[in-house]
């Protein structure tokens, strides 16, 4: 297959990309378990900062930052297209992340990973806080994890 390159670049709710996000997101994260992405609270997506990879105009790997006035940034949402994993999508994602985090004087990221996320976070930087759990109404175990930022 023909290596491409691909482009990195901010996604607005209300531009036509954000309806890839949707699809990249539930293809991923919630079909293979049986759920839908239409069941979760998006509401306060126009707030965040969306990333995303495209493959010339298809999304193929995306994140979103969030920022509710707290000490740390929070990472949601990181999806990359199966055909495209291993190829640093999710590195170059989560990097542009730290950058914004903290040029915005945040303490580092929190996330919530998945349990087989958890090797690629800490490859990373990011470390385990607590034990693992299962989130609300999702049968899939996560563990939070940080990323704090030092000097």
């Amino acid at each position: 297959m023909k290596e491409t390159v691909l482009v990195y670049r901010e996604i607005k709710t209300d531009g036509g990309d954000y309806s890839q996000t949707l699809e990249l997101r539930d293809q991923v994260l919630r079909k293979p378990w049986g759920q839908s992405i239409k069941d979760d609270d998006l509401s306060g997506e126009p707030l965040d900062f969306i990333y995303g990879a495209f493959d010339g105009g298809r999304l193929v790997g995306m994140a979103i930052l969030q920022d509710r006035g707290e000490a740390y940034s929070r990472l949601r949402y990181m999806a990359v297209d199966p055909a495209y994993q291993g190829r640093g999508i999710g590195t170059a994602i989560c990097r542009e992340f730290e950058t914004r985090s903290r040029e915005s004087g945040k303490a580092g990221i929190r996330l919530m990973a998945r349990i087989k996320a958890v090797d690629f976070y800490q490859r990373l930087g990011y470390r385990k806080e607590g034990k693992p759990y299962c989130p609300g109404h999702i049968a899939i175990e996560h563990v939070d994890m940080i990323l704090t930022f030092h000097g």
